[in-house]
């Protein structure tokens, strides 16, 4: 716990000088939806652990000095999921569902929770990150990645204004806000941004021997994601 404090007070004083703003981290419940209005299933959905057709994922403690499972509002204001510390809760994740026949076949779709982090951020338009807290009027600027790993390969499934790497323009993200409390958004819906180009697209990139993000192809990815704090 020492050790993470350490990091977390760096991080604060190195973001601050570098003109990054800097928030309170919180936890955030997520609840992850399996289908839409019309009864279709979505690509990235619940592992219904705790609901039927959608599945709550709230922050456990545990797990050492890190928690078990991880639902977030960070120190950036992005949202975060993070399962990678145990193996019960998973996400189905389907990083196949190629946009055409040109695109490499891409990793099995199924329930994974080993490297998951599912995140989601949102920008202005000079580029700067927008604390969720400030949407209060909700952004159809922001991104939706998903890490996980199949086998030894770890992969990123994600949509961005700004992509982690070099590839292919891909879809956006929009997060609704859907309460405020104290002049702050505290609950919001993460969905893809249908009215943006190339909707529900998304770069499928791996991880290579030196950390470094290489691109793979272009695939589908549909998701409905509801946080609150608290």
């Amino acid at each position: 716990m020492r050790t993470r404090t350490i990091l977390l007070i760096a991080s604060f004083f190195t973001l601050s000088f570098a003109g990054i703003p800097v928030i309170d981290q919180y936890s955030a419940a997520a609840v992850v939806f399996d289908f839409d209005t019309s009864g279709a299933p979505f690509l990235m959905r619940s592992d219904d652990y705790n609901g039927v057709g959608q599945a709550t994922y709230t922050t456990i403690n545990g797990c050492g000095n890190k928690p078990c499972l991880e639902s977030e509002i960070n120190y950036l204001g992005d949202w975060h999921l993070n399962l990678y510390q145990q193996s019960v809760r998973t996400l189905w994740i389907t990083p196949n569902d190629a946009i055409n026949s040109s695109q490499p076949p891409g990793p099995t779709p199924g329930y994974y929770w080993q490297a998951v982090e599912a995140y989601s951020q949102c920008y202005d338009q000079s580029g700067n990150i927008v604390p969720f807290q400030n949407l209060i009027n909700g952004s159809d600027n922001c991104s939706l990645g998903v890490v996980f790993q199949p086998g030894n390969i770890k992969y990123k499934l994600v949509m961005s204004p700004h992509l982690p790497a070099a590839g292919p323009a891909t879809g956006l993200a929009s997060v609704a806000c859907n309460a405020v409390s104290n002049g702050q958004c505290v609950n919001w819906t993460i969905t893809p941004n249908t009215a943006a180009a190339n909707a529900t697209v998304a770069d499928l990139f791996y991880f290579n021997k030196r950390g470094a993000q290489v691109f793979v192809g272009q695939y589908y990815n549909t998701f409905r994601i509801n946080a609150t704090n608290p």
